[in-house]
């Protein structure tokens, strides 16, 4: 596929990028301003605001436009003949490379001028920073006061600036050029520098400036600088990095918005992976250190296919500081704490133990092996054993008696003056599922007791869900049974949890999946949270958990449509990343190209939290993989069943990540062609996977050698022509191909042990 990024014209933006690696996150405004640096590993801001200003010829450059890409952010500014690029990245690592871990620190802006003039132009560059951090308007989040009241020293160092907090000088950054200022001035919280940059007609010129930073002093500070001042090379290889991480479980459809929303999907789910002072984690607000639990297992089901490592390090970071001695998972922890507090809201049980335990499952059937899974089983029993001790009556109870998040025991808990407590029916089938998994798991280690107690458990609890909690009003399922025995009725998209966990069965799973997708629920924009029939509608309130719409209950209503409605399923795709690429992102405010918004009005869809929600992205992701793809991986092995739209004929995906294996494989006229043995409700043949190639990154391809003959996929979201190729035991063989939009080829030829008779070729459409 072409290369990502999106250009936008400055006026039709309001804000700008989230960028992210293992130690640091920038947030960007709409011109390439840095809006703040953080550090993961101390959970400080080394930077407030980082401004630049050009003038030409004592004529500012104006900002044009914006060019958003998965490493960097860059803006083109204009004026009469002279012009400039501003393009900040940073040093970026798919996994735990250690080799690169210095060179992270560090936050890298490139400036390109550009003189198309008959004359020598002098360009003259201001550098404002801002060390303290800096609250802005651009985005939802605000650093802590306790961040915005730094003073620092700064002094000079030849071409470099080593500047270091007041009262901590382990707090340091050197800011740096290979060029010497013009002038520069400083105070207790800024630095401004000012540099001269001569460029002769009809030329370029590129000047890199760094700013490293450490939370171990000016000397490790110069460390990072030393590894990031050939910035050329720190360019090309976090550009390598990025292409590693685009290559794993990529996705290919005919609808080129779903593919670009599942790419961007992997640049997201990355930005946020840090190290922190107690073990690898990502919070659900950024920048800050909060873990919470909850997030963390819908995040393993996307960060699976493509950083297993990191996966098994949230499990690990949770199994170390997120049980309580009874075997509760909290709600949140603290990674920066050396030993971290556990944040549980006083509630006895939340969806954080169920969805714990789900992690635990997914990350064995998709990433471990049986070593893991013995690691896995008595941490998943030890939770499942705290929820088995909240049961009475036959049905699992929150207890509390608060409100907003020291009242509500169910994912929408930010919303104030309001209790969700009592037999939650979304609770309730997460605990269900978390016992049935437990089951399964014990089953496969040959603990045949512990899988019956925990299968009967599971059965049990289930029969009393669809016995008690099942509305006498809708004939769907109660929100609540609350403490005082009130039976609460309410249409809200929690009704999806007894579908996606196995609870609701035939008529009734039909109807809830009916109700969620009428303009009740279903929008353009995504899925409101609750019925505007509801006396508590309010489509902004509560964080819009009250009637706005939130991407995750999109997600997981079009999963649950897999089977019967896979249109609806894309559908629910296309609408959840509609304004990561809309034409004016400025129009719905907190929305910035590439990225997914957190939440939106629930009638005019602008959007109302962060730019980037930090665990939509692997949602997204998943629901690629497990919905769209129809990756289905069990203890027993692995299935493959695309959910494809009756408009569709075909689907591929490269390099799956699934255990130790790299799978490829293509759905193709009913038959679905892999590179290893998988179930499936369609035909199947296996082959060896071949080298391919195409002149044009906008062609698709997969070829594989299938004992007596080989084949070469080929397919494009876009009308395209150019050339492909395929290496095989016959040598290189090049074919000219023309393709409509959402087209794919297959070509077939005879294996070496048969006489060649060229390529055939078999044409489908979308």
């Amino acid at each position: 596929m072409t290369s990502l990024q999106y250009k936008y014209p400055i006026e039709h933006l309001y804000t700008g990028s989230s960028l992210g690696n293992r130690f640091a996150f920038a947030q960007l405004d709409e011109v390439t301003n840095v809006l703040g640096l953080w550090s993961s590993t101390d959970n400080q801001f080394y930077l407030g605001e980082w401004k630049i200003e050009i003038v030409v010829n004592d004529k500012p450059l104006t900002p044009t436009e914006t060019v958003f890409h998965p490493q960097s952010q860059t803006t083109l500014l204009k004026s009469g003949l002279a012009s400039a690029e501003i393009e900040f990245l940073l040093p970026f690592a798919v996994d735990d490379c250690r080799d690169y871990d210095e060179s992270l620190r560090a936050g890298i802006m490139l400036l390109r001028f550009r003189n198309d003039g008959r004359d020598k132009a002098t360009f003259v560059v201001k550098h404002s920073l801002v060390f303290p951090a800096v609250p802005s308007d651009k985005f939802t989040k605000k650093p802590p006061e306790s961040q915005t009241k730094k003073f620092v020293s700064i002094k000079t160092a030849g071409r470099a600036y080593e500047i270091t907090t007041e009262e901590n000088a382990s707090e340091a950054r050197i800011f740096w050029s290979d060029q010497a200022a013009h002038r520069s001035t400083s105070d207790e919280r800024s630095l401004q520098v000012e540099y001269e940059f001569g460029v002769a007609p009809k030329q370029t010129r590129e000047e890199p400036f760094v700013l490293a930073f450490s939370p171990k002093g000016v000397k490790q500070a110069y460390s990072t600088l030393q590894q990031c001042q050939d910035t050329g090379a720190v360019v090309e290889w976090t550009h390598e990095q990025f292409d590693e991480l685009l290559s794993r479980t990529e996705i290919f459809t005919p609808e080129p918005i779903v593919n670009r929303g599942l790419q961007w999907a992997k640049v997201n789910t990355v930005r946020v992976q840090h190290q922190y002072r107690t073990g690898e984690g990502f919070t659900n607000d950024p920048p800050q250190d909060i873990i919470v639990i909850r997030d963390l297992g819908w995040y393993l089901l996307g960060s699976n296919y493509i950083t297993p490592s990191f996966s098994r390090g949230l499990l690990e970071l949770a199994e170390k500081f997120a049980f309580h001695d009874d075997g509760k998972l909290t709600e949140f922890i603290r990674a920066d704490e050396e030993v971290p507090e556990k944040h549980d809201y006083k509630l006895n049980i939340n969806d954080d133990t169920p969805l714990y335990v789900y992690g635990l499952y997914h990350h064995a059937i998709t990433c471990g092996d049986e070593s893991f899974l013995r690691y896995a089983f008595p941490l998943m029993k030890r939770a499942c054993d705290y929820i088995l001790s909240q049961v009475k009556d036959g049905l699992v109870r929150c207890y509390a008696d608060g409100t907003n998040v020291w009242g509500i025991c169910s994912w929408r808990n930010i919303i104030d003056d309001y209790n969700l407590t009592g037999a939650v029916t979304e609770i309730n089938v997460e605990c269900y599922y978390a016992l049935r998994l437990l089951a399964i798991v014990a089953s496969k280690l040959g603990h045949d007791p512990d899988a019956l107690f925990y299968n009967k458990a599971a059965e049990e609890l289930k029969q009393a869900i669809n016995t008690t909690l099942v509305s006498e009003k809708t004939g769907l399922y109660l929100l609540n049974l609350d403490n005082n025995g009130v039976r609460h009725h309410d249409m809200t998209g929690d009704l999806i949890f007894p579908v996606m966990f196995d609870v609701a069965e035939g008529e009734v799973r039909r109807r809830i999946l009916e109700r969620l997708t009428s303009e009740e629920f279903w929008t353009p924009y995504g899925t409101r949270t609750v019925s505007p029939h509801e006396a508590n509608y309010d489509p902004n309130f509560g964080c819009q958990l009250v009637g706005g719409v939130w991407h995750n209950l999109t997600a997981w209503t079009a999963y649950c449509l897999r089977k019967e409605r896979p249109e609806t399923l894309v559908e629910g795709m296309l609408n959840t990343y509609r304004l990561g690429e809309t034409e004016k992102p400025r129009d719905f405010v907190n929305v910035v190209p590439g990225e997914f918004p957190e939440r939106l009005h629930g009638e005019t869809f602008e959007s109302r939290g962060m730019t980037m929600s930090p665990w939509m992205p692997p949602t997204y992701l998943w629901l690629g993989v497990e919905g769209l793809l129809g990756v289905k991986p069990t203890l027993d092995g692995l299935e493959i069943t695309p959910a494809l739209p009756a408009t569709w004929k075909w689907i591929a995906v490269n390099r799956l990540l699934y255990k130790d294996e790299h799978i490829s494989a293509f759905l193709y006229e009913g038959t679905l062609y892999s590179t290893h043995d998988v179930q499936s409700g369609h035909p199947t043949k296996v082959g060896k996977l071949l080298s391919t190639a195409s002149n044009n990154p906008n062609i698709f391809t997969l070829g594989l050698a299938l004992g007596d003959e080989t084949v070469l996929f080929v397919a494009s979201d876009e009308a395209v022509t150019g050339r492909v190729m395929i290496e095989h035991a016959q040598g290189a063989k090049w074919q000219e191909v023309t393709l409509k939009s959402g087209e794919a080829l297959l070509f077939t030829f005879p294996s070496i042990h048969k006489p060649a008779r060229g390529m055939r070729k078999v044409i489908v459409s979308r």
